[in-house]
């Protein structure tokens, strides 16, 4: 009790803080429907897998997300992992996403396993793919 953490924990600790702050202003961003924010947020190469399956490049996802049917009321999260690979970090989450999609309201619960990357001072969303949560 009372001991600090080693190196490695605390270098644990401080990715899981900043990745938790690039989703904060992800969520931000979705809400504001800003696609300058979630531009600034997005490595140009992005690439992600919806929860329905479907692959969508950085514009596809600005597309659907910002300027689309697809409206953000809120996504926390509520449980994440991090690991450092360099200047790569990979990510477990588990988020409550609140949107209206063709005007139905959804709220559900995701896994998702997300790619960041150090790029010019700041970590940027790289890619990664989310699923539903399946009872086993």
């Amino acid at each position: 009790m009372g001991r600090r953490p080693d190196g490695v924990a605390e270098a644990a600790l401080s990715i899981v803080e900043q990745i938790r702050a690039v989703m904060a202003a992800k969520s931000s961003a979705l809400i504001r429907r800003s696609a300058a924010d979630i531009t600034a947020l997005l490595h140009p190469d992005f690439l992600v897998v919806t929860a329905g399956g479907k692959a969508i490049s950085k514009a596809d996802y600005i597309d659907v997300a910002i300027t689309g049917s697809l409206i953000y009321h809120g996504q926390q999260v509520r449980e994440i992992e991090a690991r450092l690979f360099g200047t790569t970090a990979v990510a477990t989450l588990l988020l409550d996403d609140h949107f209206t999609m063709d005007g139905r309201e959804i709220i559900e619960t995701y896994h998702a396993l997300f790619v960041f990357t150090f790029t010019d001072g700041r970590w940027l969303w790289a890619g990664g793919q989310a699923m539903k949560p399946r009872d086993f």
